[in-house]
């Protein structure tokens, strides 16, 4: 008996892309219900764009001087959407770990290329980091993670300790968390616009990889950014001996990296937070 014919590559693609698009409104209910739960956060601006502000988030009951670990976590949106305010269930895990959590925004495009907001992304930083030594709040080497666009933006600031130690904090990033990030641009299409972005590509920055420990969330069916980005990203961590893990979501989509920030349940919310707290300092009085 003839076997069917196997579907066109880009029609697999394009049915990945549309469950994507389509999972979208239920992905941010779920995000708004547990956003109405959490604690206020605390809004800083770091430029005189209405885009250019950070999110504070603390435990509750933290004073200033308390000696806690910090956390950065860089939202998604194709470097063009989605706020911090919305993705701030992903700070969570950390929260519950004692952690302070800052969620940065940027600047968008058409406005602005990508260099301009990791530009904005390091700006962010340092004024957290005089923020921090004017409210006496102890730094430390924080961990970073993010989703999509924003795993990019942290797997970029990830592999520059000096871009922290140049804003006065005391290291780079110890962890990195990165959830269906674009870390291969040479990937993306279309390539012309993305085949200069040396300086911006992460498989092209790795010369301070092994400093970091990593950790990549990604499904095999991402309609949004391809699996291909984080095995490739991965393999390459490894053949240089860098701690990696990467974390196969059969079947998978884009939305199946993040649902840990919403739901506890969810069988990877236990993996982000063991990594987390596989190097989170107990601070003094908080044990």
């Amino acid at each position: 008996m003839q076997q069917p014919a196997a579907a066109p590559d880009w029609t697999r693609k394009l049915r990945f892309a549309l469950r994507d698009t389509l999972g979208l409104p239920p992905y941010w209910r779920h995000n708004a219900r547990v956003r109405r739960g959490m604690a206020p956060h605390r809004r800083l601006a770091y430029g005189p764009h209405p885009r250019q502000y950070y999110l504070l988030l603390e435990p509750p009951g933290t004073r200033p001087t308390d000696p806690l670990p910090w956390a950065v976590y860089l939202h998604g949106g194709a470097w063009t959407f989605g706020s911090p305010e919305a993705f701030r269930p992903a700070a969570r895990p950390w929260l519950q770990q004692d952690f302070r959590v800052v969620l940065p925004s940027y600047r968008r495009p058409p406005g602005v290329r990508l260099p301009e907001i990791v530009t904005d992304c390091r700006t962010a930083l340092a004024h957290l980091a005089a923020f921090a030594r004017q409210t006496g709040r102890p730094l430390t080497a924080p961990q970073i993670g993010g989703i999509s666009a924003g795993g990019h933006l942290a797997a970029l600031l990830a592999l520059h300790p000096k871009w922290w130690t140049e804003a006065g904090w005391p290291g780079g990033p110890t962890h990195a968390l990165l959830c269906a990030a674009p870390l291969d641009l040479s990937i993306l299409r279309p390539r012309t616009v993305f085949s200069q972005r040396s300086a911006q590509d992460p498989m092209q920055q790795l010369d301070h990889a092994a400093a970091v420990r990593w950790l990549l969330l990604h499904g095999t069916d991402d309609g949004m950014v391809e699996y291909r980005h984080s095995q490739h990203f991965h393999r390459a961590l490894t053949m240089r001996g860098t701690m990696s893990e990467l974390h196969t979501i059969p079947g998978g989509g884009h939305l199946d990296s993040g649902r840990w920030t919403y739901d506890e349940r969810n069988p990877y919310a236990a993996t982000v937070a063991d990594f987390i707290r596989s190097a989170a300092p107990v601070p003094p009085g908080r044990g």
